[in-house]
C-alpha cells in the first residue's frame, strides 16, 4: 500500500513539464453494467489503453459530485488503490500499481452512489518518471494535476437528484440526456433514425402521461427502451454505445417505476 500511495503521489502531485507528461494516451471506457437499487446507483467500468497510447494507464479518476457510497479494491488489492475523493473532491479514482499498459484491458471497476445516473467528467493518467535532478520541493503541486496531467473524457456517472422527482420533470431532463447523448460531442447514439425514434417515444410518453394515461406513458417508454437495447439483453442496438445505452435505459426505467 505505501508503494501504491507512492506511486499515486508521484504521477498526480508533479508540477507541470513540457509537453504536459502523464497526457500521451488515448483510453476507451466502457461500461459493462449500471445498476439501480433505490437511490443507490452501482456502475462498473472497464478501461481499454489503446496501442497508439505511449503512456501507460496509473490513474483513472470519474467525477463524483453525488459523494462515493462505496468503492471496492479490486483484486489483487496489493495492485491497486481505490479512493472516494482527490484533493478533497469527490470522486472515484482507482491508481494501477501494476501500470496498465498500451494494448492492455483493466480489470472491472466499481463504485456505488446515492443519486442518479448522469454525464460526468473522466480523466485518465499516464504514468511518467520525474527527473533524478527534482528536489522535494519541487514535487509539491502548483496546481490541479487533472487539468494538466490528465486526458479529461466524458462517461457515465451519479449526479445528485433533482429537487422535483416529478415524471414530467424527469422526462424532460430524459429529453435532454437523449439529445445531448445525438450530438457531438458525445454522439452515445450516433443514428439519425434512432434518435429521431427515441425523441418521439419520448414525447408521447409526456403527452400520455400529461392525458392521465400512465399504461401508455409507460408502452411509450418501454418502446424507447427497447430501441436501444440489442439481442442478447445487455447489449445494445447497432449505433448505440455502451454509454448512451446504460445512461438512457437507466433514466427511462427510473421514470417507468414512477409513472
Amino acid at each position: 500500500m505505501r508503494l501504491l500511495l507512492g506511486i499515486l503521489l508521484l504521477a498526480i502531485t508533479a508540477p507541470l513539464k513540457a509537453q504536459n507528461p502523464g497526457t500521451h494516451l488515448t483510453v476507451d471506457v466502457a461500461i459493462t453494467s449500471l445498476v439501480v437499487r433505490g437511490d443507490t446507483v452501482g456502475i462498473t467500468y472497464v478501461i481499454y489503453n489503446r496501442p497508439t497510447s505511449q503512456d501507460s494507464l496509473i490513474s483513472f479518476t470519474v467525477d463524483a459530485p453525488a459523494l462515493v457510497k462505496r468503492i471496492p479494491t479490486p483484486e489483487p488489492d496489493s495492485d491497486y488503490l481505490a479512493t472516494g475523493s482527490y484533493r478533497g473532491r469527490p470522486s472515484a479514482t482507482w491508481v494501477f500499481g501494476a501500470l496498465l499498459n498500451p494494448s492492455a484491458t483493466s480489470v472491472p471497476l466499481y463504485f456505488e452512489s446515492v443519486g442518479i445516473p448522469d454525464t460526468v467528467t473522466n480523466w485518465a493518467g499516464g504514468y511518467f518518471e520525474l527527473p533524478e535532478a527534482e528536489s522535494a520541493a519541487d514535487t509539491l503541486p502548483t496546481d490541479d494535476p487533472l487539468k494538466y496531467n490528465t486526458v479529461a473524457g466524458k462517461t457515465v456517472g451519479v449526479k445528485p437528484w433533482p429537487v422535483d422527482r416529478s415524471a414530467q420533470t424527469l422526462l424532460s431532463r430524459l429529453h435532454v440526456l437523449t439529445e445531448n447523448s445525438c450530438s457531438t460531442p458525445l454522439l452515445w447514439v450516433n443514428s439519425p433514425p434512432l434518435c429521431t425514434q427515441l425523441l418521439s417515444d419520448i414525447d408521447q410518453a409526456e403527452s400520455f402521461r400529461a392525458n392521465g394515461q400512465p399504461v401508455e406513458a409507460r408502452a411509450s417508454l418501454n418502446s424507447f427502451i427497447s430501441a436501444i437495447s440489442g439481442s442478447p439483453p445487455g447489449t445494445f442496438a447497432p449505433g448505440v454505445t455502451s454509454a448512451g445505452y446504460w445512461l438512457l435505459k437507466s433514466n427511462a426505467e427510473i421514470v417507468v417505476n414512477i409513472l
